[in-house]
Parts: structure tokens; C-alpha cells; sequence
């Protein structure tokens, strides 16, 4: 039989860039100029020294538990049944938001040469189209993924190089941080309000510990790699954004995409749609690689992770979770109707916050100290800069899940009769494959 081939170091860091770099540095650079002006430059520094230190708590983990699954394997196998259960769901409704802000995404770029859009009707209609088509699978993903991960480098090189020399000292001229009022909040709680909002950029990272039975030796080459993947990543958030800042000063905040406005500054017109194109083209591979990979998360939560109900991961006849795929598309459109772009990247926020505090607390639980204290404290950072109605879906999402978990632990008697009757299964397709041969 022929083995999968593993993800080289290389591989890992392409996975890790193209999973980081989305929309964030490119729609939100604007909100987070218009919270903390030039202080967003520090907004950045702070937010990914912060990721970093969580990425180590990751990478700690990862070289006790080099398997599938990322921080609900951490809480499950360090806490328990409970908290794996909690952390596993908030894993994949993470994908399921990031599906919903993904579509916002794209349709906010859209609206820059689209200005008359119908933003809902046709997020709904992406959705369901993705959601129909990975009932019937596809191997389109991969390309796709590639496609994207090239289209996202030319974007960031040909922003940088051509965009360099808009770049005016002037811009950067600002009052002090503690007293500064902005348009939108200034002063320190802008500067919280815009370190949230970073941490958006960054949560791609959560996912590649998911899969890190695909990797050669996970727990020597994950750790190295994410440290270098988050380094690059800041590295071009910092970049972008003081390129856009020295190019359009005060503009920045009256554009949805302050990338494009730069560009066009030196293509003239024509760079807007141009740029908005690529952007969209680099997020549509984003929102289906999103679609395909979700429901796997939830499928591999029933199969191998005790608290979701065995329907969920039945297979239809093209070998795809029919029921997983419904679930991950109606959450998805809901999460989408429940609010506009800058609302669902700081829910994104919120579900990663779970992961980080619960990541943080079993690196504490295996004596990795002074990490694990260092992400404990940096999520709870992030509290301070969630909106109140953040705050009250994520605090609901939490609190249903728990109630979920005392009516789902009661279905261990069923699940021992799916297991059994599961591997009687497996064991006559063997018996008759060996009477084929």
C-alpha cells in the first residue's frame, strides 16, 4: 500500500503563511488606524510578540502530543473528557466563523467596485453552493490552495515594491497614545480595541497543529517552522501597514480597502479593481478550503473524540459527513447574518481566545511555567478588547455547549453499539476483500 507523503519543513511553512495571511491585513487596516493612528504599528508588534508566545505554548504541546486534533487533543488529554469536548467544538465552530467572516470578507472587497451589491443573498448563495458541492467532495482543493497561496505572495510583493514610495514622513506625525482621541476611540482603550482586532490576523495559526499527522516528525519541524511562519507574518503585517499608512495618512480610514486605494495611487484607475480582484481571488481559495476542511473537524470529533453524536460522521456514498457538511453550512449562514465583517473577525477572536486560555492552562498542568502563564495572561488581554456583543454570542456559544454536553455524555451506551457494530463492519469488507484477491 501506498503511504501519504508528509509534509516537509518547506511545506509546513507555505501551509503556515498562506493559513495566516488572509484578509485581515488588507480589509481591517484601516479600523485599526482609526482606533490607535500610528499606534497600530505597535498594536501589531505587541499583538504578534503575544501570538508568539502562544505559538510556543502550541509547540510545547505538540512535542507531547504529536497527533491530529491541536488544542482540543491538548485540553482533552490533559483535562478530561469535559473540557476536550468544549475546546473540540469551539475548534470547529473557529472554522465555521472563519467561513462566515471569510464570505463578509469577500463581499466587503466586492463592494469597492461593486458598490451596489446584495451582500446577503449572496453570501447565503456562496455558502450553500460550497456546502452542496463538498457533499460530493472534490480534489479541486488542492489546486485551489496553490493557486492561492501564489496569487497571496504576488499580492504582498507587488504591494510592497510598487507601493514604497508613496510612503510620506508626515503621515506619521501623532499626538501622545494616552491623551490622542481618534475618530473612532483613541488613546489606550483604542490601542486595546486595535490589538484585538490583530489578533485576527494571526489565528490561522491555530490550525496547523490540526493536522500534524501530516507532517515529517511534527514535534522537532512544527515548532520550528510555526516560529518562523509567525516571524514572517509579523514581519509583513508590519510592512503592509506602514506602507498604507505613509501612503494615505488620514485617507486610510475612509477606504474598505486601503491596499487598493495605495495601488491605484500608481496604476492609476485601474488599480482598484485589479487589486480588489486579487484580493477576492486569495480569499475565495481561503473560504473553500474552509468548506472542505471544517466538517472534517466535527467528523473526527464523533469518530475518534466520544462526546458527538455517531450520525454526525456517517458517510453518504461519495464518502463525505452528510450531516457534518449541513451542520458546518447552516452555522456558517447563520454566522453570517448575525453581523457584518469587523463583528465576525471579533468572534473569530473570541473562539481562538478559548483555545489560547485552555492551551495556556495545560502547558501550566505539564510544568511548562513560564509560557503557560504568559499565554494565560495574554488571553486574557483579549477580553478587554471584545465588544459587548461579542462578548454575549461567545459567552451564549459557551454556555450552550455545556448544556449540549450533559444531554450528548448520555449516549455512551449507544456509542458502544455503534463502535461494535462499526468494527463487525470493517471486519467483513476485510473477510470479503481477501476472498476477491
Amino acid at each position: 500500500m501506498k503511504e501519504n507523503k508528509l509534509l516537509s519543513p518547506a511545506a509546513i511553512f507555505l501551509l503556515g503563511v498562506n493559513s495566516i495571511i488572509g484578509s485581515g491585513i488588507f480589509l481591517l487596516s484601516g479600523k485599526i488606524y482609526e482606533d490607535a493612528g500610528i499606534w497600530s504599528l505597535l498594536a501589531i508588534l505587541c499583538a504578534g510578540l503575544s501570538i508568539f508566545v502562544i505559538a510556543f505554548a502550541y509547540a510545547n504541546m505538540s512535542k507531547i502530543y504529536s497527533k491530529n486534533g491541536g488544542a482540543f487533543v491538548y485540553a482533552k488529554e490533559t483535562f478530561g473528557r469535559f473540557p476536550g469536548f468544549i475546546v473540540g467544538m469551539v475548534t470547529w465552530l473557529l472554522g465555521t466563523v472563519t467561513l462566515a467572516t471569510e464570505v463578509s470578507a469577500l463581499l466587503t472587497a466586492m463592494k469597492m467596485i461593486l458598490p451596489n451589491l446584495n451582500s446577503r443573498l449572496i453570501g447565503i448563495i456562496i455558502i450553500l453552493a460550497l456546502g452542496i458541492i463538498s457533499y460530493f467532495g472534490s480534489s479541486i482543493i488542492a489546486g485551489l490552495d496553490n493557486l492561492t497561496s501564489f496569487v497571496k505572495i504576488v499580492l504582498v510583493l507587488v504591494f510592497i515594491f510598487t507601493c514604497l514610495w508613496l510612503v510620506r514622513g508626515l503621515n506619521f506625525s501623532s499626538p501622545n497614545l494616552l491623551t490622542a482621541s481618534s475618530a473612532n476611540l483613541g488613546g489606550f482603550k483604542g490601542f486595546l480595541s486595535a490589538y484585538g482586532t490583530v489578533f485576527f490576523f494571526f489565528t490561522g495559526f491555530s490550525f496547523l497543529p490540526v493536522n500534524a499527522e501530516k507532517m515529517k516528525n511534527p514535534a522537532k519541524n512544527l515548532p520550528k517552522m510555526m516560529s518562523l511562519v509567525m516571524l514572517t507574518c509579523l514581519a509583513v503585517y508590519l510592512i503592509i501597514q506602514t506602507i498604507t499608512i505613509g501612503a494615505l495618512g488620514p485617507e486610510l480610514t475612509k477606504t474598505l480597502v486601503p491596499a487598493a486605494t495605495a495601488f491605484s495611487k500608481i496604476v492609476g484607475s485601474i488599480g482598484i479593481p485589479l487589486f480588489v480582484v486579487g484580493i477576492c481571488c486569495s480569499i475565495f481559495g481561503v473560504i473553500v478550503a474552509t468548506t472542505f476542511n471544517t466538517p472534517t473537524i466535527l467528523d473526527s470529533l464523533a469518530q475518534a473524540h466520544e462526546d458527538v453524536p455517531m450520525f454526525v460522521s456517517k458517510n453518504n456514498r461519495f464518502g463525505t459527513p452528510t450531516w457534518a457538511i449541513i451542520l458546518t453550512t447552516v452555522c456558517g449562514i447563520a454566522l453570517f447574518l448575525s453581523g457584518n465583517y469587523v463583528f465576525l473577525s471579533g468572534l473569530t477572536v473570541f473562539m481562538s481566545f478559548v483555545q489560547y486560555l485552555s492551551t495556556g492552562l495545560a502547558n501550566i498542568k505539564k510544568k511548562f511555567l513560564l509560557i503557560g502563564i504568559g499565554s494565560v495572561l495574554f488571553s486574557l488581554v483579549l477580553l478587554t478588547s471584545f465588544t459587548l456583543s461579542v462578548l454575549i454570542l461567545g459567552l451564549g456559544i459557551l454556555i450552550l455547549l455545556v448544556m449540549i454536553y450533559f444531554v450528548v455524555k448520555l449516549d455512551d451506551d449507544e456509542r458502544e453499539k455503534w463502535l461494535k457494530e462499526h468494527q463487525e463492519k470493517s471486519k467483513g469488507a476485510d473477510v470479503n476483500t481477501v476472498k476477491r484477491l
